[in-house]
């Protein structure tokens, strides 16, 4: 099926939601989905649950929030459960979305399990990112200090019906203003570009331009949003849908296509190959030298890819050769 769903070549928007736990990140993917739905575009969600560290099981709850979008007909909900995979995903989700390309979907929705900084792999699968923030959360230098904060295409400041919203749209934009000259949304580069971080920047120039004069660049806007009333989704839908048109026109989704593609394969190949040092015979020899001091970490991996090479060059060398 995978093969096929790849074969297919049929690459589908994906939407990226992230942001801490209780940002409402459900709700809003509700009613982003619902937004899309209504017309006439079919909409597939997808959310990851983070998996006990201890049972290895996971609720899968986040669908009970999708009582609005559920109902559609054009709707489709589906949670995975991470599995230990860091990163905020699950290590399917890659594949799944492609799937879901394949089955006729038009654009597909994903929800990390939002635990925190370090939850930066959706920025490697999603077409576009949307960070989702809340008042209460920390300080302006809570925010600057965040990596999350690199990787938003738009930040959505949920809950806009309570105290502090307005504080946490401000910081956000003060820090944007260290990287971003403009207006949000689309603007055109010109020198100097004053203080702004963005021309030496490689990683924001790829996603977000601005190299040269004359070019093209997207300044992430910064948008109040209450998903629980239903307030400010049309004008987050419709900053996708420009951040999303703005790509396509200037070629920077096939350069974004091409790094999870990279990501993906890398990922994958990474987690073989930690399969094949798992079941290592020297593996706990290696680990017992180290907790007696015999031998330092880095020696013991020298030595347990050495180990790993001599039983792929046995395998591979023809039958009755050493």
């Amino acid at each position: 099926m995978l093969r096929d769903a790849y074969a297919q070549s049929r690459p589908v928007p994906v939407i990226g939601v992230t942001g801490p736990p209780g940002a409402g990140k459900s709700t809003l993917l509700d009613r982003l989905a619902l937004h899309w739905a209504e017309r006439g575009l079919r909409v597939a969600l997808v959310m990851v649950d983070p998996s006990s560290p201890y049972t290895g099981g996971a609720l899968l709850g986040d669908r009970y929030r999708m009582d609005r979008a559920s109902a559609h007909p054009d709707v489709f909900v589906r949670s995975l459960s991470s599995r230990g995979h860091v990163g905020g995903l699950s290590r399917a989700v890659q594949d799944v979305t492609v799937l879901l390309g394949a089955l006729g979907f038009d654009i597909v929705l994903v929800e990390t399990v939002g635990s925190g900084q370090a939850d930066l792999e959706i920025a490697q699968l999603s077409d576009c990112v949307v960070v989702v923030a809340v008042p209460g959360l920390g300080d302006q230098i809570q925010a600057a200090k965040a990596g999350i904060l690199e990787i938003g295409d738009l930040f959505a400041v949920n809950k806009a019906d309570t105290p502090g919203a307005d504080t946490v749209i401000a910081q956000l934009r003060a820090n944007l203003d260290l990287v971003y000259p403009g207006e949000e949304g689309v603007n055109t580069a010109t020198r100097p570009q004053r203080h702004a971080a963005l021309p030496a920047n490689a990683a924001l120039q790829r996603r977000h331009g601005g190299a040269g004069e004359g070019e093209s660049f997207w300044r992430p806007p910064v948008l109040k949003v209450s998903a629980v009333q239903g307030e400010g989704i049309s004008g987050l839908g419709a900053g996708i849908d420009s951040f999303l048109a703005w790509q396509r026109a200037t070629g920077h989704h096939e350069v974004r296509r091409a790094e999870r593609v990279r990501s993906h394969v890398l990922r994958l190949a990474t987690a073989q190959l930690l399969d094949e040092v798992n079941r290592c015979a020297v593996l706990p020899g290696l680990l017992a030298e180290v907790a007696q001091g015999n031998r330092t970490p880095e020696a013991a991996s020298r030595a347990l890819l050495d180990c790993l090479h001599e039983a792929r060059a046995r395998a591979a060398a023809p039958s009755g050769e050493d």
